[in-house]
């Protein structure tokens, strides 16, 4: 269950990274007000990357030639 919870706070933070994105992109924030959203932006940002990073240690590929599941890292 803990994963379920981490994978909606992954979806919940980037949709508010996306929203954020949209409001800087209207040109329709103050300076303080795009401030403020920028610096929320960057704490969503550092979470799904965060989320992404773990992730990509904990790949698992299932080998249907063998019937076994392995674990590998991407990139690597």
């Amino acid at each position: 269950m803990a994963d379920k919870k981490t994978m909606n706070e992954f979806e919940e933070n980037l949709r508010k990274l996306e929203e954020a994105a949209e409001k800087l992109r209207s040109g329709e924030l103050s300076l303080d007000e795009s401030l403020e959203v920028y610096n929320k932006s960057i704490m969503y940002y550092k979470f799904c990357s965060e989320y992404l990073a773990n992730a990509r240690q904990k790949i698992e590929i299932y080998r249907p030639e063998t019937g076994t599941i392995e674990e590998t890292e991407i990139g690597r």
